[in-house]
């Protein structure tokens, strides 16, 4: 049994997540402190996916890219997600944050071709620093569901 398998007291799950509402992950030790500017784009990988990211292609078949393409926009949309985000642990035991913003957090492209607006962040690779990224979503894309914890509804 892994070491997260231990402490979210799961095992590999098959197509299903498990999710705790802020407070329970912070509760819990789940979450990490917000990453800093810097170690957001300190790794070749980390880099790729802030250009992926925020500059937007006319080559991509699908991305999402952040209305804000500065560094520090990015910056503050991953530090929010993390800050006030619940927590969703997959199939595979990764740890991801979520947060579904009060307005517009960026655009979806199909080919260079805007498709729809998007409001939530989803951050991925929490547990891992050296791949911690995030990405703009649909509030659709989100799971209804509650807390493992305390039973909350999520997102709440």
């Amino acid at each position: 049994m892994t070491f997260l398998s231990r402490l979210y007291n799961c095992q590999a799950r098959e197509n299903v997540s498990i999710y705790y509402c802020h407070e329970c992950a912070v509760q819990n030790g789940i979450l990490r402190p917000p990453p800093k500017e810097d170690s957001l784009t300190d790794s070749s990988y980390k880099l790729d996916k802030y250009l992926k990211h925020t500059v937007p292609n006319s080559y991509a078949a699908y991305k999402t890219v952040f209305s804000g393409i500065s560094s520090e926009s990015y910056q503050n949309c991953i530090v929010t997600a993390v800050s006030s985000g619940h927590v969703q642990i997959d199939d595979k035991n990764r740890v991801n944050i979520v947060w579904v913003g009060s307005e517009s957090t960026g655009i979806s492209l199909q080919g260079g071709r805007f498709i729809s607006e998007m409001s939530a962040v989803k951050v991925v690779c929490h547990s891992d620093t050296n791949k911690i990224h995030g990405y703009p979503i649909q509030v659709s894309e989100i799971n209804t569901a509650t807390c493992v914890q305390c039973g909350r509804p999520i997102p709440f």
